[in-house]
C-alpha cells in the first residue's frame, strides 16, 4: 500500500464497497493515534452511503477539543492496498471542513489488516 507525505501528514487511498457501489477514497490520512477509522459522509455519498435510521450516532473530541458527531455502519468491503476486509463497522463524520482530507485510517484496520508502516520507503505493508 503505497504512502505518500504532504504538509506533514501521511495520505493514502481506499477502496470501499457499499450495496453494490464501490469508490475509490483519495486523500486518507494514516492516523496511528485514532482510535476507530472515520471516513467524510462527502466523499461516500456518491455511492449512496448517507445517515439513515437505525444508524449509530456518536459525539467525540477531535484535536483542539473541537466537538463532533459521527454515524457508523457496516460497508460491503474495504480494500487497503492488497488485503480486503468484509463486513467492516466504519465511522462516517466531518473530518477536515475544507475538504481536503477526506478520511482518518484508524488503528482498527491498521491492526485488522497486520499493517507494518515503513516510513523509509513510504509503503504499508501486511
Amino acid at each position: 500500500m503505497k504512502i505518500e507525505l504532504r504538509d506533514g501528514l501521511l495520505f493514502t487511498s481506499i477502496s470501499l464497497a457499499f450495496r453494490g457501489s464501490t469508490s475509490i477514497i483519495d486523500d486518507v490520512v494514516i492516523d496511528t493515534g485514532a482510535a476507530e477509522t472515520l471516513l467524510s459522509p462527502d466523499a461516500v455519498e456518491k455511492i449512496g452511503l448517507v445517515a439513515e435510521m437505525g444508524d449509530k450516532i456518536s459525539s467525540f473530541y477531535g484535536v483542539g477539543g473541537s466537538f463532533h458527531n459521527s454515524f457508523s455502519k457496516h460497508v460491503d468491503k474495504i480494500v487497503l492496498g492488497a488485503v480486503g476486509l468484509e463486513d467492516v463497522k466504519v465511522n462516517f463524520g466531518v473530518i477536515d471542513p475544507s475538504g481536503r482530507i477526506n478520511g482518518l485510517l484508524g488503528l482498527d484496520l491498521l491492526m485488522e489488516i497486520g499493517a507494518i508502516i515503513d516510513l523509509k520507503n513510504l509503503i504499508i505493508s501486511v
